[in-house]
């Protein structure tokens, strides 16, 4: 027997679609008992489905689909025969816009079916028919109901998931109509932003710019920028919700709330939700209060990714605006040629890429920040006092000039070298060893 097809039996077709025909006219006489007790078998075994605002859509689809049911039914045509069915259609596009999860509309109709079967076999129980025709009956009526939810399904299913599109649409396109607002320093009502936005204006924001690089040349991805945001912010320990701009492609702009909370984000603090999304890159604003802090933290967050963009690092997948010299690093990758250029002047073959003068660039550094002390610079590093003493000796012929002289212009151009890596380096071999 092809499942869905009335003109199939074992024996005699015509019989089995005559026997069919009686049994939708017998279900057609309880029609309106039949929608109202699956209805309440849904409604018990759905919680989703049990919302006493959505009740009456609920039961107005079911009505429409028994209904279609036995007069496909009563007049032996296919299940895919399906007339429109406007009710059913209208709940899926109500469940959408309340956010129920769309399984569970898929669970109703295999909730309501199985009731209905249970009618289908008293039916054909009762049905004037030799008991050898119950069974290829029995069997006819349940693969024809398969069909049917499988078509109908289909449908509203489709219908759910244009509506779930287009809310999601229009949503995004008011958050970013009241964001753009702020964002271009309109005085925004508090009250007026949350109702629009569900994000309270009048508190601490973090304001984050993030990005998955596997996505910029591939179709978006929600599931992983959201799985990342839901990452970061159990991460930063926002409590409060969060507020997303999709900007492109695998990217937001994102604003967690901290309410009085103004201690600033460490980026080696986010490193492990970096770890476990591979691709990913984060860049923090400092804590801001209010609608200024709102655009002062993204705008800072904007500026350090420029940083997670260019650097050749992986120690800067994570930057944040707070920690020291990223506000001046991020202005010097503007003109990434010229700070290029600037890096290698100031420390001539320090400046190349090699483990070598990586461990020179290091020592250098360790010894400027402890106030040029080599004891101390020998603990930090972990090796004899003569070792560091030798080091400096090496890096003061690669520098051309003392380790000491022009100590600022040092410092920044190590930094530069320590967060941007291979961007600013020079990739040929240095001349001395060390």
């Amino acid at each position: 027997m092809t499942r869905g097809k009335l003109s199939t039996s074992p024996q005699d077709p015509e019989r089995l679609r005559e026997l069919t025909r009686l049994i939708g006219e017998e279900l057609r006489r309880e029609t309106a008992t039949i929608s109202d007790g699956m209805s309440a078998v849904i409604e018990a075994s759905i919680g989703e489905l049990a919302d006493p605002e959505k009740l009456a859509c609920l039961h107005a689809s079911v009505a429409n689909n028994v209904a279609v049911i036995v007069h496909l039914l009563a007049h032996t045509k296919d299940a895919s025969d399906l007339p429109p069915l406007p009710d059913a259609h209208r709940y899926a596009e109500e469940l959408a816009k309340d956010d129920v999860p769309e399984s569970a509309l898929r669970r109703a109709y295999h909730v309501g079916s199985n009731y209905l079967l249970a009618h289908v076999f008293d039916q054909v129980q009762e049905i004037d028919c030799a008991p050898h025709e119950q069974l290829p009956l029995y069997h006819h009526l349940a693969g024809w109901l398969y069909q049917y939810v499988d078509e109908i399904t289909r449908g509203v299913i489709a219908t759910y998931q244009e509506e779930k599109r287009s809310s999601h649409e229009r949503a995004a396109r008011t958050i970013n109509t009241y964001v753009n607002r702020v964002l271009a320093g309109d005085d925004m009502p508090s009250r007026e932003f949350v109702a629009a936005t569900g994000y309270e204006l009048e508190q601490v924001h973090v304001g984050c710019r993030l990005w998955i690089r596997d996505l910029a040349d591939a179709s978006p991805d929600a599931p992983a920028l959201a799985r990342l945001i839901a990452a970061l912010r159990t991460a930063i320990g926002a409590e409060s919700p969060h507020l997303v701009v999709v900007t492109g492609r695998g990217e937001a702009d994102v604003w967690f709330g901290r309410g009085r909370d103004r201690a600033t984000i460490e980026a080696d603090t986010l490193v492990p939700v970096i770890d476990t999304h591979h691709g990913a890159r984060i860049a923090l604003g400092a804590p801001g209060r209010g609608a200024d802090g709102f655009r002062r933290s993204r705008a800072q967050a904007h500026q350090a990714a420029t940083i997670a963009r260019v650097a050749g690092s992986p120690t800067s997948r994570v930057v944040s605006y707070a920690d020291e010299g990223v506000p001046v690093i991020a202005r010097l990758c503007d003109d990434l040629a010229q700070t290029r250029r600037w890096v290698r002047d100031v420390l001539g073959d320090l400046a190349h890429d090699s483990d070598n003068a990586a461990r020179q660039r290091d020592t250098v550094r360790v010894f400027l920040e402890s106030g040029t002390n080599y004891s101390a610079t020998a603990t930090q590093l972990m090796l004899h006092r003569n070792t560091v003493r030798y080091r400096l000796e090496k890096a003061e012929q690669q520098l051309g000039r003392g380790v000491s002289d022009t100590p600022l212009d040092t410092q920044l151009a190590l930094a530069l070298c320590r967060v941007l890596g291979a961007v600013v380096l020079a990739s040929s071999a240095p001349r001395g060893g060390g």
